[in-house]
């Protein structure tokens, strides 16, 4: 079973895919500001927040799968806008690549670029059974308590409940390990070509002072704006004030790309 919340009505609904680690309450302040304009749903990949764990592997084709057949059995009709933070930016990618007729727009908001990625091919183009070791840009670890994190009143006390639940410890993990496979299934999808676009990137800095943060801020940058260059119709958007969680530092920016894209023809 999966926890699925949505407030609002109207079309393109709107689902927000969260970031690996992360789970619908992270989305409390876009969902309440989008809620006047149309359906807006936030929701727990299996293992976090309310929802049950799923089978293995937690890789981005299982978790596209899971998200389109929750939103059949919710009877959340197409189209959709799909916003992805981080790593949910992969799985968005992968569902507007399988469902195209499905998708109105995306939504990139400080997404993952496979190339950040702890990933490689095997020598014979095949996949190894694990994610690299090494480090890696996406899984810096960002501040996850509660105090640290622009996290809504209204969301705190569920948030904080989540982080004690050893199934998302356990599932955290499970995505990471996952990554590999993610990342080939992404690459090998069909290219979103002509699909509205807004990538939304970080404004302030998150990696460490010093030459080996300058070339990894330098990195993440240039990644973005690949990003951005999915599709024909996609565009950047830099959040000033914001790190990588975008959507607590100032969710008012994503609520308006969103508003973005629900206009467009």
């Amino acid at each position: 079973k999966l926890h699925l919340h949505c407030e609002g009505t109207g079309s393109p609904a709107v689902i927000l895919e969260a970031g690996l680690g992360d789970w619908s309450s992270h989305w409390a302040s876009v969902q309440k500001s989008l809620k006047a304009d149309t359906r807006v749903c936030s929701y727990d990949r299996a293992g976090y927040g309310w929802s049950d764990p799923g089978p293995k592997p937690r890789d981005s084709q299982r978790i596209t799968e899971e998200l389109h057949a929750l939103l059949g059995k919710a009877k959340i009709d197409p189209p959709y806008i799909l916003v992805g933070h981080s790593f949910g930016g992969l799985n968005v990618r992968l569902f507007a690549s399988t469902f195209p007729e499905e998708v109105k727009g995306l939504v990139l908001v400080d997404a993952s670029h496979p190339a950040s990625l702890p990933y490689r091919r095997n020598e014979d183009g095949t996949m190894p059974s694990k994610a690299m070791t090494t480090g890696n840009q996406m899984m810096r670890v960002a501040p996850a308590g509660v105090d640290e994190l622009n996290i809504p009143p209204e969301a705190q006390a569920a948030l904080t409940n989540s982080l004690l639940h050893t199934k998302s410890v356990v599932t955290g993990r499970s995505e990471f390990r996952g990554l590999g496979q993610s990342v080939i299934e992404v690459a090998d999808a069909p290219p979103l070509t002509d699909v509205p676009l807004i990538v939304l990137s970080r404004g302030r800095r998150a990696w460490p002072e010093g030459a080996a943060g300058d070339v990894q801020e330098v990195t993440w940058r240039a990644q973005q704006i690949e990003l951005s260059k999915l599709s024909k119709r996609g565009r950047q958007r830099i959040a000033l004030n914001s790190g990588h969680h975008i959507h607590l530092d100032e969710p008012e920016v994503v609520a308006d790309a969103v508003r973005e894209l629900i206009q467009v023809k």
